[in-house]
């Protein structure tokens, strides 16, 4: 620790005595100065111990009042009044007005020449630095040591924690807790997560519910941001030994990209086998499940389609890396996750799935083996529809009530719909004659009869007659095939909700 005013006080050989701010002689000096300059505060950085024999000293109490406020203003931690010069004494005005500043001030005696205490400052800061250097130094060894541990980044998480008097988190790319050094940490990660996403790559300060907190990025080669070392504790901000926090992020950032590297090989071995899967080579993906998901599930199965961010499939295979070895097989395949389970371990997988956020999820039907293709194929359908009602799973048996319907990439067709259908939706709002869109709704709704259409449209049935005729003409078809009719209800239905339908 920096030296004192009490210590340097308490120094018999000093002799020094203490004129005045008594109650503040335990300020830390950080550094002696000797200046008999009428105004140094442009010297002066704070904390210091300034050495004068007041040889400008003015005569005037009021200025002197005023030089004493200046210094204070400056940070001067205490000053030392030479006597014995020009002064035999402290003058009364200079100690009154440093009483009034709470100003420590010693009277320094003759025999002990200003040098004398600026070694001593001096050493007491080099001897405070060495030791600052010396538990740097042990510190980085034991942050080191821990790497050694079986369970390297867990272990590094802890000490860290130790070293900072608080507590430590590792996290991964999407703000999971991987390693935490106490149960409680979640809370406090979760806390400072809006700070996080908000400067993505950033070293973060910040301090909530009176803790001092750092979130640092883990970062691989290419920049990308594959965890942080999130850490805190109770104190103002500035508190925390950042130092400590730096070294351990920089250590486990050397463990995550070892990681990351094992785990981008190991999706590009899976979603090979599973790409020889869907080729129809089971017994090809049988072959090496065991070394790459611990198992293969039994029949029947069920395959599982996951869609979503980037982020959303990298927690999704977190989580199921983290279940029963051998209980799915999985990976990422033309950009969504495949995942294949037995019937038995469906429901449990499922229930870990929908936890993670922006996940959606199409379970197929069971499956044989020999019937994969049939139940991937569901799997994504029920899957883009999860999607598109915003749904966290959907099993494909529950779009059975929905006919063909179900069967089609609803947006596409819609897409179709709407091409198809504008030049009667432009012809109806350019001319008289209405909304061609409706008149073409109503008259298949009653099966192509003219006379309840007309009345249902509140118009003559020569009217509606000349409108079908125009219908036929702007979209090239003839109204009296059955197929014709079909698909355009059909159209008509895709866009329902439309200001048209």
């Amino acid at each position: 620790m920096p030296i004192t005013v009490r210590q340097l006080c308490d120094t018999q050989a000093f002799n020094l005595t203490v004129r005045a701010g008594e109650e503040h002689v335990e300020r830390e000096l950080s550094w002696a100065h000797v200046s008999e300059l009428e105004d140094p505060t442009a010297f002066l950085s704070g904390g210091e111990l300034l050495l004068t024999t007041g040889v400008s000293l003015p005569a005037d109490a009021e200025a002197i009042e005023e030089r004493v406020r200046r210094l204070v203003a400056a940070g001067v931690a205490a000053v030392g009044f030479g006597v014995g010069l020009r002064f035999d004494t402290v003058p009364d005005a200079f100690v009154a007005a440093a009483r009034a500043e709470q100003l420590p001030l010693l009277e320094v005696p003759l025999a002990v020449p200003f040098i004398v205490l600026e070694k001593a400052v001096s050493q007491a800061l080099s001897s405070d630095d060495h030791a600052r250097l010396q538990r740097t130094h042990q510190q980085q060894r034991r942050l080191i040591h821990a790497t050694l541990a079986a369970d390297g980044a867990r272990t590094l998480v802890r000490r860290t924690a130790e070293l900072i008097g608080g507590w430590a988190a590792l996290l991964d790319a999407a703000g999971h807790v991987v390693h935490g050094s106490h149960r409680t940490v979640r809370g406090a990660v979760n806390r400072t997560a809006p700070q996080r996403i908000a400067r993505p790559g950033e070293v973060v300060f910040s301090s909530e519910g009176g803790e001092d907190i750092i979130s640092h990025p883990l970062a691989a080669v290419d920049g990308r941001v594959l965890g942080y070392l999130v850490a805190g504790r109770q104190g103002v901000v500035g508190s925390l030994d950042h130092g400590v926090v730096t070294v351990a992020a920089s250590l486990l950032t050397l463990f995550v990209r070892r990681t990351d590297e094992t785990q981008r090989a190991l999706a590009r071995a899976r979603a090979a086998a599973l790409r020889l899967l869907i080729a129809g080579q089971m017994a090809a993906t049988r072959e090496v499940s065991q070394d790459l998901w611990g198992g293969f599930p039994s029949e029947p199965v069920k395959v599982i389609t996951a869609v979503g961010s980037q982020s959303a499939l990298n927690s999704a295979i977190a989580v199921l890396d983290t279940g029963p070895s051998g209980a799915a097989i999985f990976g990422r395949v033309e950009g969504h996750l495949l995942v294949v389970v037995s019937e038995a371990s469906v429901e449990k997988s499922v229930s870990r799935l929908v936890t993670v956020s922006d996940l959606r999820l199409g379970i197929s039907e069971n499956a044989w083996w020999d019937e994969f293709v049939r139940a991937r194929r569901e799997s994504r359908q029920a899957a883009d529809e999860a999607a598109q009602r915003n749904e966290g799973a959907l099993h494909f048996a529950q779009l059975g009530g929905e006919g063909l319907a179900s069967y089609l990439d609803r947006y596409r067709a819609r897409s179709y719909a709407e091409n198809h259908l504008s030049v009667l939706q432009d012809a109806g709002s350019a001319g008289r004659e209405g909304s061609l869109c409706r008149t073409l709704r109503s008259w298949l709704t009653h099966n192509g009869q003219t006379d309840p259409a007309a009345k249902d449209l509140g118009i003559h049935r020569h009217t509606l007659r000349r409108r079908l005729d125009r219908i036929e003409n702007l979209l090239g078809v003839s109204l009296n095939s059955p197929a014709t009719r079909a698909e355009l209800w059909f159209e008509l239905e895709l866009l329902r909700g439309g200001s048209d339908s």
